[in-house]
């Protein structure tokens, strides 16, 4: 996940450093780290018996967030803190940035008697590990991880069950791939030609889809990704007759006669090739950028889950 040089050098070099995380035991507080979109996200496992639901933790951290620039939210549970700290634009600075948000609070969890255990239930008995469960860090016990696996098992049988309602999951695929239709056409008379637009249309459709059908399932998935590829052929030829009318608006053509003889006009014009060019790479972008939505749509759907 790091380079060993930073790595080594964020809270003295204690945390081992896993694919999606870095994890282990700091000054004898169970700690896990992840990036998230230029934002650190770090878990502190901690408790005290007479802090009920870690209220006086709650305080400090809420005047540390108050008097640091990167320290931008603190979420408090009775056996864990949850930190968001923003990233800093260099990656040198990252160790920098994270002992200076970090180091006080362990002072004060030392310094006030505070114990460390599972996340769930506080406990300690030796077998405390930092587990991913679907890409995010959890520092568990074996018995609430058992209890975790089984409540995800029974949420997988449950989502497959459901079932969606196909037609009206469709329209609604429709209607909400409108919006990013219209963000392409937008986004293309600007000058440009937008992937994210292609990914907007996938998330709305599938959105849309999950309104009006009841429930996202794998044929809501591939229904919506199927009206995405036509919307987006479709804002590709709107935008392109959007420029042929105001080539040809002061000869007496309308916008529709653009749209409906676009063909005819890219052929006189020896504008097909770039027509079909600016669509492909359309395509590429959208599934560069709709790639990871749609499977994770897809694992959502059918309540798929990893642990390890």
């Amino acid at each position: 996940m790091y380079h060993e040089k930073i790595r080594s050098q964020i809270l003295e070099g204690s945390l081992a450093d896993f694919p999606g995380h870095l994890s282990g035991v700091y000054r004898g507080y169970h700690v896990s780290i992840q990036n998230r979109n230029a934002q650190f996200i770090v878990k502190i496992n901690a408790h005290m018996e007479g802090d009920v639901n870690n209220g006086a933790l709650a305080q400090f951290l809420e005047r540390q967030k108050e008097i640091s620039r990167e320290l931008l939210k603190v979420d408090v549970f009775p056996y864990m803190a949850v930190l968001t700290i923003k990233g800093p634009n260099l990656a040198k600075n990252i160790p920098s940035v994270l002992n200076e948000n970090l180091m006080p609070v362990f002072q004060f969890l030392s310094g006030n008697g505070y114990v460390s255990g599972c996340e769930q239930c506080g406990s300690d008995n030796g077998d405390v590990h930092c587990y991913e469960v679907n890409g995010d860090a959890h520092i568990l016990c074996n018995n609430c991880r058992g209890e975790l696996e089984v409540a995800l098992q029974n949420y997988q049988q449950q989502k497959r069950s459901e079932k969606s309602r196909l037609v009206p999951g469709l329209v609604g695929a429709f209607l909400g791939s409108l919006i990013g239709c219209a963000l392409w056409v937008v986004i293309y008379r600007l000058g440009y030609i937008a992937g994210i637009a292609g990914a907007v249309t996938a998330i709305c459709a599938m959105k849309g889809y999950e309104m009006l059908g009841g429930h996202l399932d794998r044929k809501g998935v591939a229904g919506s990704a199927i009206i995405m590829v036509v919307m987006i052929y479709f804002a590709n030829r709107l935008a392109w007759a959007w420029a042929a009318y105001s080539a040809l608006g002061d000869y007496g053509w309308g916008f529709f006669e653009c749209f409906q003889y676009l063909g005819s006009i890219l052929e006189s014009s020896d504008l097909t090739g770039n027509y079909m060019g600016d669509l492909i790479i359309g395509y590429v972008l959208t599934a560069v950028c709709s790639i990871r939505p749609i499977v994770q749509a897809f694992r959502t759907s059918s309540g798929e889950y990893t642990v390890k």
